[in-house]
């Protein structure tokens, strides 16, 4: 798999992450948006990179299930990331907002706190694996398959 795809797919994994965190502040939709975080951050994100061939071209099962565990994992750091602290800023204006014991984790062990992201990352990261996987899979009876997909580039990228 190209480095290029998979630096793309992170940092729009983590804009995405933001979105889902910074929408989950809002209590009613925090379930949906753990629903999309776990199952369904990266067949939205691979056909977003699919769209109009722009960033992503023809995939094969293994290489939608590495975009989907690299997708699932920097997802939920980037939800963990902007979800935290809105939060701990919601619950010091409004005293009644449930604060997920997000500050007192903080305040009593922060290391516990990266611990719990770590292990959820790697969570979600499987089950993103598993639906990028399917995603592909589905995306190559819908797609015409090129010839010589699985050739290697003759081309250098340098950053």
């Amino acid at each position: 798999m190209n480095e290029l795809i998979a630096k793309r797919i992170a940092i729009f994994s983590v804009i995405f992450g933001a979105v889902i965190g910074l929408i989950a502040v809002i209590p009613p939709l925090i379930g949906m948006c753990l629903f999309v975080l776990s199952f369904l951050s990266a067949p939205i994100l691979i056909l977003y990179m699919k769209k109009n061939e722009k960033y992503l071209g023809f995939i094969d099962n293994q290489q939608g299930a590495i975009l989907g565990a690299i997708s699932g994992f920097f997802t939920t750091v980037g939800f963990f990331v902007t979800f935290c602290p809105m939060v701990c800023i919601l619950h010091l204006i409004f005293k009644k907002y449930y604060s997920y014991a997000i500050p007192d984790m903080i305040q009593t062990g922060l290391w516990l706190l990266f611990v719990i992201i770590f292990m959820v990352a790697l969570i979600f990261a499987m089950t993103n694996s598993a639906s990028g996987m399917g995603t592909s899979w589905i995306l190559g009876y819908i797609e015409k398959k090129p010839q010589n997909h699985d050739a290697q580039l003759d081309i250098e990228i340098n950053d």
